[in-house]
């Protein structure tokens, strides 16, 4: 799975931040202009009920205006008035879209609902006419719609504001990170042993410890593998010296030994010859991080020259091996060598070739591995852990593991019934 996004997580916190601010906001802002507006829209009713008041008590009516009120169809009903008698809750006057029945019978000091709550209504009474009182009301439908569109329109601003914001940050982020981009592309690049490539693009403060640090690695990297490559040199030249000895012992012993002793030392000496080859390949890689050298060759062919008695071998299938020989030698070596001290009795090897990957099966008689050691083996050789106190113990699995990557391949260990199983596979160059 791929690696979480530093950039994409704070972008993601930004958005949801916009979010959440501008939801926030627009509730304070509900709660505060909902109050405001209720009480504006209460203003607004006592005054254009005193100005209801003012009018008709300038204008008085003893008795029930009989007339019909004229409609008017671009007036919308959000406020009403009714003069209301108090005796008889009969309606004795009233707007033009008002209803024909009293929204209420009985005067009330300040304001009130009626019972269907579809109203806020205010009362006020007449000095010069105490039986009668006005009534002016108000639609709440009118009152939900202001305060609907307020909180929409205030939504809709702290939305806007919010992601006007959110863009900027996130495009002051982006911008923010490019120097830690082009850190990791000098990186990348760096090469210890070439001393003018190290990383030096910092434009941060921050980031100048983190240079340094990576600077300060690559040089005592760099001072490892100058001192590994000498060390190879003298290694290689001190085991090549008595190698080289053995084989010439070896090839005078050959001239002065009987006939019937002659193939026996042939064998040793062929087998000292292709340890000297495997000792140069293992010194090679591992020292100076040299790519394999490749052929291809059959199983077979490698098998040749390892001695593996009392092993039985049996040869399954045996497709053309794409790696270094010498390499896959010492593997093999080691590998029999662990059946073999695993009480194993038989081995069975094959080798395939399919959609540019080869494919190095080995399985043994032997013992077996019980299933959490082996579950064991599979984390260790997944973390690369080769030092102390690992499940791996010996050379054999290290070293495979060890060329099959330099093969940039895998190593797997399979599950099966009886005995072990180990998979080696890289993909076919060339």
């Amino acid at each position: 799975m791929p690696l979480p996004s530093l950039r994409k997580r704070v972008a993601r916190t930004l958005l949801l931040s916009a979010v959440v601010w501008g939801v926030l906001i627009t509730a304070a802002v509900w709660w505060v202009i909902g109050h405001e507006i209720d009480e504006l829209m209460d203003h607004r009713l006592r005054e254009s009920a005193e100005m209801f008041q003012h009018i008709l008590a300038i204008a008085p009516d003893d008795g029930r205006d009989e007339r019909v009120p004229q409609e008017h169809a671009e007036y919308e009903d959000y406020l009403v008035w009714q003069l209301v008698d108090r005796d008889s809750g009969a309606v004795l006057r009233r707007s033009h879209k008002a209803p024909a029945v009293a929204l209420r019978t009985e005067a009330a000091a300040g304001f009130a609902d009626t019972a269907d709550g579809q109203w806020r209504l205010v009362t006020l009474d007449f000095d010069s006419a105490p039986r009668r009182f006005l009534l002016v009301a108000q639609s709440e439908w009118e009152r939900r719609e202001a305060r609907t569109e307020a909180l929409l329109y205030t939504l809709g601003s702290a939305l806007m504001m919010s992601l006007l914001a959110y863009l900027l940050a996130n495009a002051r982020l982006h911008r923010e990170l490019r120097p830690l981009i082009e850190l990791s592309a000098a990186v990348q690049r760096y090469d210890p042993l070439l001393p003018g490539t190290a990383p030096n693009t910092s434009s941060r403060a921050e980031l100048e410890p983190i240079e340094q640090a990576v600077r300060d690695l690559g040089q005592r990297l760099a001072l490892r593998i100058v001192s590994e490559r000498a060390f190879t040199a003298h290694a290689a030249h001190a085991l090549r010296t008595p190698l080289a000895g053995m084989d010439a012992q070896l090839a005078i012993a050959l001239k002065e030994a009987p006939a019937d002793l002659q193939p026996r030392l042939r064998r040793i000496r062929e087998a000292a010859t292709r340890l000297s080859r495997v000792m140069q390949a293992l010194l090679t890689m591992f020292r100076s991080g040299i790519e394999p050298a490749r052929q291809a060759v059959t199983l077979a062919e490698v098998l040749a020259p390892l001695p593996f008695d009392p092993l039985r071998l049996e040869v399954v299938e045996d497709a053309p091996l794409h790696a270094d020989p010498d390499l896959m030698s010492a593997v093999l070596m080691n590998l029999l060598d662990n059946a073999l001290r695993h009480h194993a009795r038989c081995v069975r090897l094959g080798v395939t070739a399919a959609a540019g990957w080869n494919r190095l099966w080995v399985q043994d008689d032997g013992e077996g591995c019980p299933s959490e050691r082996l579950q064991g083996l599979r984390d260790a050789l997944d973390r690369q852990d080769y030092g102390p106190g690992s499940p791996l113990r010996g050379l054999g699995l290290i070293l495979a593991d060890l060329v099959v990557r330099a093969h940039h391949g895998r190593l797997e260990l399979r599950d099966v019934d009886e005995g072990f199983r180990i998979e080696l596979s890289w993909p076919i160059v060339g």
